[in-house]
């Protein structure tokens, strides 16, 4: 009886882990290092200056940005990082997924204090595009712009995730529960803000 109920608390505690990591944070199985996300932004927000962060494919009233959008993820990292993995995620497909993936070396990680910004340009300018296509990782800043869109260009919705590797252990967290963002096809800039991304 008492190995049933050993067995019984391991399932729990690697589903408890699943969505611990599903909820925007994870730790190594050794306990060698920990992350969480704290926070995502883009370049857009929807209908007004307090809005949702969105993401566009095609955007209006946007000179040389057209098919950009900024997206800046914020999290913390304790412990030992020897390189991370970070990218944007599909969250109804993940045909384009490896376009928006880097690796970065844990001693080039932007931030500092265990605090670390990464921020992308994700280009949407590929044919048959749903979601961004690539990633220029650490663009300079954009400003933040409200933009309007239709409720029926909806394409999906993306998120980060993360693999962490510790160099004696390796670990996955992501945003799929807490940290999604609205990707619409077809957006209109309406203001700029002073806002930065």
């Amino acid at each position: 009886m008492d190995d049933m109920k050993k067995m019984m608390m391991a399932a729990a505690a690697i589903g408890l882990t699943g969505l611990l990591a599903g909820c925007g944070s994870g730790s190594a199985p050794d306990g060698s290092a920990r992350g969480e996300i704290t926070k995502v932004r883009t370049e857009y927000r929807l209908n007004n200056t307090s809005g949702k962060f969105v993401a566009c494919d095609n955007i209006a009233n946007n000179p040389g940005r057209a098919n950009l959008t900024q997206v800046a993820v914020d999290f913390d990292l304790a412990g030992t990082v020897q390189d991370i993995t970070i990218g944007l995620k599909g969250g109804n497909s993940t045909k384009y997924d490896n376009n928006f993936t880097t690796t970065v070396k844990g001693s080039e990680l932007p931030g500092t204090g265990g605090k670390y910004r990464i921020t992308f340009n994700a280009d949407s300018s590929a044919a048959d595009t749903l979601l961004p296509q690539s990633i220029i990782v650490t663009p300079a800043s954009v400003k933040v712009k409200v933009v309007t869109t239709n409720a029926n260009s909806r394409a999906g919705f993306f998120y980060p995730a993360f693999r962490v590797n510790t160099g004696s252990d390796t670990f996955t967290f992501s945003g799929i529960l807490s940290y999604t963002t609205d990707v619409y096809t077809n957006c209109t800039v309406t203001q700029t803000t002073d806002e930065d991304v």
